[in-house]
């Protein structure tokens, strides 16, 4: 496509080759609300070959992905080869094409919205066997990680203190060079747990702040547990609400300060999480945990959430199992 009105920040030299519009399969409802307003313009803030983070003009933040990767409420999965793509490219929306500064075009029409169904009250599981699950999912996860995390630097680190077993080791081993950050969070997430277990919502709050920016990357180790914290704790409310695992507590204040301590990008992803809502395995493990009635696959959940991103799957899903800590103390 040959565009033909010049935008600013439009420059014409950094034009590919590209003509033919790859198609985007699926969008996230929110990715696709942000481009179905009336005038869509904005910027490329982030470039690499797994995502591209888009801001628009108007704040919000949505992001281009590979066909492979799992889908988000915020991206939009397509074959495009995402190396055509770069930081401070001006993007805007047009006749159903997502049109880039360099003449790179991307089709929406025909996508798929992408929108779970959250668990639902009248199909919770027994008390009884959502105990179990819990159980079983710790225990899942703390044997995937002991045999395939060797030498790797998350937050899984501080799932040996997630044991009720007095014989829990005092310290755990991290690996030789371990950044001092994912040490700080390790111990952080450790002093955390007990005051999980009783589901003290406003003191894991004011506590889980110090988590916030801790850490590499767009989004750091300790966003993403406390993001998974959060999701759990809201799909435990929303599912079993007569059972209060968590105490009501407004998180406002919390996103309010990742706006300063974080990335624009983690504060947005951490802002959904709150909302019960994130990656598709995610959402996939809230439900079936807290609602289906067949057999429960623990270890299939943990490593479908573990595949996401560098360290993010076992950051959030520790997190996670800290959000389930009150059910597994209560029983």
């Amino acid at each position: 496509m040959t565009l033909t009105t010049t935008l600013p920040g439009w420059d014409s030299s950094l034009r590919t080759d590209v003509r033919l519009a790859p198609k985007v399969s699926k969008i996230g409802f929110k990715a696709n609300r942000y481009l179905n307003t009336a005038v869509v313009s904005g910027e490329v803030i982030v470039a690499s070959s797994r995502a591209v983070y888009i801001t628009t003009d108007g704040g919000n933040i949505f992001a281009i992905c590979p066909l492979d990767q799992q889908p988000h409420p915020r991206s939009l999965l397509t074959d495009l080869d995402l190396s055509h793509l770069q930081f401070g490219l001006r993007i805007r929306v047009q006749d159903g094409s997502l049109n880039f500064s360099n003449d790179v075009e991307l089709d929406l029409r025909d996508s798929q919205v992408w929108q779970t169904t959250p668990p639902s009250v009248s199909e919770a599981v027994s008390l009884p066997e959502l105990g179990d699950r819990c159980l079983a999912l710790i225990q899942a996860a703390q044997d995937m990680h002991l045999r395939e995390s060797q030498g790797q630097e998350n937050l899984g680190m501080a799932l040996p203190f997630f044991s009720p077993d007095t014989d829990a080791p005092q310290e755990t081993q991290l690996p030789n060079g371990a950044s001092p950050l994912v040490t700080a969070g390790v111990q952080q997430v450790r002093e955390l747990l007990p005051l999980c277990g009783c589901g003290n919502f406003e003191t894991v709050l004011g506590l889980s702040e110090q988590l916030i920016g801790l850490g590499h990357g767009l989004t750091p180790s300790g966003d993403d547990f406390v993001g998974g914290l959060l999701f759990m704790s809201f799909h435990l409310n929303t599912v079993y609400p007569v059972e209060r695992w968590w105490a009501k507590c407004d998180t406002s204040k919390l996103l309010e300060r990742s706006t300063l301590l974080t990335s624009d990008i983690s504060h947005a992803l951490l802002t959904d999480l709150t909302e019960g809502e994130s990656h598709a395995s995610l959402n996939e493990l809230a439900k079936e945990l807290l609602t289906d009635s067949n057999p429960f696959d623990a270890a299939k959940h943990v490593r479908n959430i573990t595949q996401i991103g560098q360290s993010s799957g076992w950051d959030m899903l520790t997190g996670m199992l800290a959000g389930l800590l009150p059910v597994i103390h209560r029983a």
